[in-house]
């Protein structure tokens, strides 16, 4: 049975090589270069920030959907063309495997004192990025509805599918089904999550090679179809 699966995804900051500066309020000299990704959340973050920076310092934002596509050779270089990264937490391991970021435990010692032991992302005793923020799936459903047909809460995939064939075949709904099923990472994710609901493990134990084409990763795309033929025709835009 496939149990509808949250997913937490921690967006951190991670400290690249050095800085000539610390982003705390009260900055007035050095430069601050930061790459992240476009979305409004992160933009309140980096507007906050560069609040902080005073006339003379050079204070300057990547927003872009590239960015992870940007990362590896812009941290490359030498000097580094940005002091800082926000990434998502299965960005991490490249940076660490590259040597392309360092341990924050200097920073957190100085500066940490309102931070919790939780944001702290520690690899081998060493912190090597701060959480600031999560993303969580949510399962949202019109009790009216449920109630006048007579069908329990979901709380199985399964389920929702018996729930949403019940509403169609009822009038009540055509397409009853929607989720962020936009081609690309939304569906990727969409994949993940469930994957992961099915019991699914990413790699063959004890090893990096690939394993998800068994199973839990059939089941996952017959159980994803299933979904797709009960939303709307254009559920490939939903993001």
């Amino acid at each position: 049975m496939k149990k509808i699966f949250k997913l937490t995804i921690a967006l951190m900051m991670l400290l690249l090589g050095t800085s000539s500066v610390y982003a705390g309020c009260g900055i007035t000299t050095g430069s601050i270069n930061i790459l992240a990704n476009d979305f409004p959340a992160l933009r309140t973050y980096t507007d906050t920030a560069k609040a902080c920076a005073g006339d003379g310092a050079d204070f300057k934002v990547n927003h872009t959907s590239e960015h992870s596509n940007l990362a590896m050779a812009a941290l490359s270089a030498d000097p580094a063309e940005y002091s800082a990264r926000i990434a998502a937490n299965s960005s991490i391991v490249p940076l660490m495997n590259e040597g392309l970021i360092r341990s924050m435990d200097d920073l957190v010692a100085k500066y940490g004192e309102g931070l919790q032991k939780s944001q702290l992302i520690t690899i081998d005793g060493k912190v090597m990025a701060v959480a600031f923020m999560a993303n969580t799936q949510h399962l949202y459903y019109r009790e009216d509805i449920l109630n006048e047909l007579g069908i329990a809460v979901p709380t199985t995939y399964e389920e929702v599918v018996a729930a949403s064939e019940k509403m169609r075949s009822s009038g009540k709904l055509l397409n009853p089904y929607a989720a962020a099923y936009k081609a690309g990472w939304n569906l990727g994710e969409e994949f993940v999550n469930m994957y992961l609901g099915h019991g699914g493990e990413f790699f063959k134990p004890g090893t990096a090679e690939p394993s998800i084409n068994n199973a839990q990763g059939v089941a996952t795309l017959n159980m994803l179809k299933q979904l797709a033929d009960l939303s709307n025709p254009d559920f490939l835009t939903h993001d």
